[in-house]
């Protein structure tokens, strides 16, 4: 063998020896638990308030419909991340499947598209968190903008940590983050449930159910599809799953079926529950309130339901 020849022979060695596999340890529950939690983000408790007052009962519709078209979407990455169980998610099929370029590209927008939804979320929970600090101690000294934007700093810098440490790690944070939300929206469910159904008239505030047409609840699905996304994390991290052939499709499905419950829930709750000042549609009464519409809902029919919100 010529040294040409094995030099030749050595770059493929070479190049396997490079790669780094990550080690699985996420189980159907822990992945199902991420895919939940990035949905059940900040989304719905910053939107939809302002969605409501696009479409006004019809939200529940806008819910549904943006489900369904979760469920599609949901469906190809759920037979794609099956077939390729490794780090890269949307990037790594478009490399495969096209060429470097637009894999390169892919994985550019998916970045960016992340970045944005991430910064949407930590500025949800300043701005909720701000505003508990104003309930408790009054107008803060910096400014409510200011204090919003660096708790929504502070809370990105944790959570990257966080990832930082490894799956292991973010899987029970983020299962116990993911549990507490969960637990938080059932109960406020609860609360209005009874409202709703003890109350004479209250299925009254569902009518008229499209008060801006199917405008309004296209605009409203617009606004609220970023509360849908979050199970392609699950394909992403395809290569820290157990079993993933069978897991990583198990785990999307779960996860959109759960969110999309949970929203239809809650949109249901909060047009029917909330009582609006004589005279205002409840639907333009929410969307006065803008992003505090579902906290300033829950303080009406749910013990400190405000603050536990917030």
């Amino acid at each position: 063998m010529t040294v040409q020849e094995a030099s030749t022979t050595s770059q493929p060695v070479a190049a396997e020896a490079e790669h780094i596999s990550l080690s699985r340890d996420l189980g159907l529950l822990d992945i199902t638990m991420i895919g939940v939690g990035a949905m059940i983000g900040a989304g719905i408790f910053v939107l939809t308030g302002i969605a409501a007052g696009h479409a006004g009962p019809g939200l529940i519709l806008a819910f549904f419909l943006n489900g369904l078209i979760a469920l599609i979407i949901g469906a190809a990455y759920a037979e794609l991340g099956s077939c390729f169980p490794e780090a890269g998610g949307g990037y790594l099929w478009v490399k495969q499947g096209m060429s470097e370029v637009f894999g390169f590209l892919s994985g550019w927008m998916s970045w960016f598209a992340h970045a944005v939804a991430c910064s949407l979320y930590a500025l949800g929970f300043g701005s909720f968190t701000a505003e508990l600090i104003r309930l408790g101690f009054g107008e803060p000294k910096i400014g409510y903008h200011t204090l919003q934007v660096a708790i929504g700093v502070v809370a990105a810098a944790v959570f990257t940590y966080i990832n930082f440490r490894g799956s292991s790690e973010t899987g029970l944070v983020g299962n116990i983050v993911t549990s507490i939300k969960i637990f938080i929206l059932l109960v406020m469910a609860g609360f209005g449930l009874y409202k709703i159904f003890g109350t004479p008239g209250s299925f009254d505030h569902y009518t008229p159910f499209l008060p801006e047409g199917m405008l309004g609840v296209f605009v409203a699905m617009g606004l609220t599809f970023i509360a849908f996304e979050g199970y392609e994390i699950i394909a992403q991290s395809g290569e820290e799953v157990k079993d993933p052939q069978r897991n990583i499709p198990r785990a999307i499905f779960l996860s959109i079926v759960i969110a999309v419950a949970i929203y239809l829930l809650v949109a249901f709750v909060v047009l029917g529950a909330l009582e609006p000042p004589p005279g205002v549609p409840i639907y333009k009464f929410l969307g006065t309130l803008g992003e505090l519409g579902m906290a300033e809902a829950a303080g009406q029919f749910m013990p400190a339901g405000k603050v536990i919100l917030l």
